[in-house]
């Protein structure tokens, strides 16, 4: 039997149409832009500040091996920056292309106490008067109903008394503090205060980020409020006062005053706030986390 034309599928033919390739993954595409540049990851991640394995799992797609999604889309923004990609735009495929699974919080349910387990009442009743039979005697003991009169001998009959002893107390000489000598001693530590713009970020090595917020004392007026994730930053705006700062874990916040790093102002996991965004509210802040 002959085979004709209309036994050959329509896909085989010269004129069938091509199937599109499906469109890369986030991952793909930044890793083919650090190519085409010439880079290696390391360089992305110590230029970004993203751990190498974050990047390493950015890239291969490996979802469940990022930290929660508000950290990685921090790092992807990063990667995308320092590639010369559109941060925000492979952010959004970043979210759209997430596979991993929400981590849900773990809910422990207790179980009800058993009623058969529980003591009865009348045995509660007999604990509770009996502790307060136990109380009775006490005060009875240490008031003398079971001694008859309280033969206790006054102090001043007891013949063993020691009269006092005469105590001659020589008055300390005054000696006159020179004037303004506390005004001089603080003067060099207010001086040696940092000063220009505060800039408040998070050290890309860490695995946690911290939430704070950034408002106007007298107003209320939020200014900046959110989790800022590892290698990320805010700068204080500059010719503002009366700012405050509420955040929590402290302990991984880095803090600068016009280029120069300030102390610790809290330990991993502490909540703290209001301080003042000063150099000089700062230092206190830190002086009080350091125990001083």
């Amino acid at each position: 039997m002959e085979e004709t034309d209309n036994d050959v599928p329509a896909s085989s033919g010269p004129d069938a149409p091509l199937e599109r390739a499906p469109e890369s993954h986030i991952g793909t595409q930044l890793q083919s832009a650090r190519l085409d540049q010439g880079r290696e990851l390391s360089d992305i991640a110590a230029q970004t500040r993203v751990p190498l394995r974050h990047l390493t799992a950015i890239e291969e797609r490996r979802h469940d091996d990022l930290p929660a999604l508000p950290y990685t889309l921090g790092f992807v923004k990063n990667y995308a920056r320092a590639v010369g990609m559109d941060p925000d735009a492979a952010s959004a495929q970043f979210r759209s292309e997430n596979t991993a699974i929400p981590r849900e919080p773990r809910v422990t349910v207790l179980s009800p106490i058993d009623e058969r387990r529980a003591p009865p009442r009348s045995a509660v009743w007999l604990g509770i008067l009996l502790i307060a039979l136990v109380v009775l005697i006490g005060l009875a003991y240490t008031s003398g109903w079971f001694g008859g009169e309280n033969n206790v001998p006054d102090v001043a009959d007891d013949p063993l008394e020691v009269s006092e002893p005469v105590v001659t107390v020589r008055e300390p000489e005054l000696v006159e503090a020179a004037p303004d000598a506390a005004d001089d001693a603080a003067s060099p530590a207010e001086a040696a205060l940092p000063t220009g713009q505060i800039v408040i970020s998070v050290d890309a090595n860490v695995s946690d980020g911290a939430w704070m917020r950034v408002s106007d004392r007298e107003s209320g007026e939020k200014l900046f409020e959110r989790v800022l994730a590892p290698g990320e930053s805010f700068a204080v705006p500059e010719g503002r006062s009366g700012l405050i700062l509420r955040a929590g874990n402290a302990g991984v916040l880095d803090i600068a005053a016009g280029g120069t790093s300030l102390p610790k102002i809290g330990a991993p996991g502490d909540v703290i706030g209001p301080v003042d965004l000063t150099s000089a509210g700062l230092a206190a802040a830190a002086s009080a986390a350091a125990g001083e």
